[in-house]
């Protein structure tokens, strides 16, 4: 099994709409049309890796001719439709998308690269749809650099799991899902410094997303052994009406890729996530913490959670952006499509793409990071105490 072909299923790509809250990237999975294009090249070269935008010579300020630019957007809806989870969703829009930016492609001479990627990520934004974006060199250096575990110099990652005892109450402040910045030991040791906690409040405010099997270390010790995490198909999988059942994770403590290789074995389209059978429960109350910033990833936790009613969940709506997606190169070096790959439904097939998770107690103070939303956590929490 070639790296890609799992991890794409382990992973759940961050929302993307602010590089400062990007949490996660997800390589692709080689296009079956790029193949075509050129069958000498491997699938390691075609793979979007973080070279592909370090190595690129293209810039966003060069000038193109308005045909180059035409060849670009016809490449960019192309792959769209080849790669979507669904080729039926939104197809009318996409296709009114293409053709009136192949008209505005005619109004000058010429294009910037720059104002060609704009009036596309216009209109896809218009799709109302997550994971689906441009990304230019600047922007898939800075993802593919958290995803491939080479941060910019002279820069310290902030840690992603920590613990604090307020009274009674044990904070478990989660801010990714990413791995390594969460890992089972990570996690682990934070919750040891919880031990004497009566209530644990765990905090997910701002956090954008990353692996999906990360969810199932902070998760299962809430809503016990084998339980459903949540379904997703991807385009193949459509047709299928029984999953493959996946108890478990991919623990980073051994070899990941190893393990995915001997439980998946292939590739599957649709697969059931389950926690483990030997998972324990912890018996003291939990209140989960979300707000407005709380997406991919991290809607489906608090998705989860609501579902099984293990605990009660405190803040605001959360994004609601859970489609997986995978990156895809363009036609120009250095450019990629992030597009919408996976769908993803919560144990009782809710659908949080586009709705969120309604928090059972609201704390308006969430919403755009307000200052009090911690404190009014911390009183409710304690309450249970």
């Amino acid at each position: 099994m070639q790296k890609t072909e799992f991890i794409r299923r382990l992973l759940l790509l961050i929302t993307l709409l602010s590089l400062a809250s990007c949490q996660f990237f997800n390589p692709s999975q080689r296009s079956e049309r790029q193949l075509k294009a050129n069958d000498v090249e491997s699938a390691e070269q075609i793979d979007v890796s973080l070279d592909w935008f370090t190595s690129a010579q293209l810039k966003p300020a060069d000038t193109v001719s308005a045909s180059e630019a035409k060849a670009f957007i016809n490449d960019v809806y192309q792959m769209l439709d080849d790669e979507i989870f669904d080729p039926a969703f939104k197809e009318e829009k996409r296709d009114q998308q293409l053709q009136e930016l192949l008209a505005l492609m005619d109004t000058k001479p010429s294009w910037s690269r720059a104002e060609v990627t704009e009036h596309i990520s216009s209109q896809l934004k218009k799709l109302s749809v997550s994971h689906l974006k441009i990304l230019d060199p600047v922007e898939g250096e800075k993802l593919f650099r958290i995803f491939e575990h080479k941060p910019l110099p002279n820069t310290t990652p902030e840690p992603a799991v920590s613990a604090e005892m307020r009274g009674e109450v044990g904070i478990l402040r989660v801010k990714s899902f990413i791995v390594p910045l969460i890992t089972k030991a990570k996690l682990a040791q934070a919750k040891a410094q919880l031990a004497q906690a009566k209530v644990i409040l765990v905090d997910v405010r701002g956090n954008g997303g990353g692996v999906g099997s990360s969810i199932s270390y902070l998760v299962e010790d809430i809503i016990g052994p084998d339980k459903v995490l949540w379904k997703d198909r991807t385009r193949k999988g459509l047709q299928q009406q029984e999953p493959y059942i996946f108890r478990g994770y991919f623990d980073d403590a051994i070899n990941a890729e190893a393990k995915a290789e001997i439980e998946l074995g292939k590739e599957y389209s649709y697969i059931e996530w389950r926690t483990r059978l030997e998972a324990q429960v912890d018996p003291r109350p939990h209140f989960i913490l979300v707000d407005d910033r709380c997406g991919s990833s991290c809607d489906l936790f608090a998705g989860i959670i609501k579902d099984y009613g293990s605990a009660k969940i405190l803040g605001v709506r959360t994004m609601g952006a859970l489609f997986g997606g995978e990156a895809f190169r363009l036609r120009w070096q250095g450019f990629a499509l992030v597009a919408p790959t996976l769908q993803v439904v919560s144990p009782k097939g809710h659908t949080i793409e586009g709705v969120g998770v309604k928090p059972d107690v609201e704390i308006p103070e969430c919403a755009s990071r307000g200052s009090q939303c911690l404190e009014k956590a911390i009183k409710i929490a304690g309450a249970a105490a």
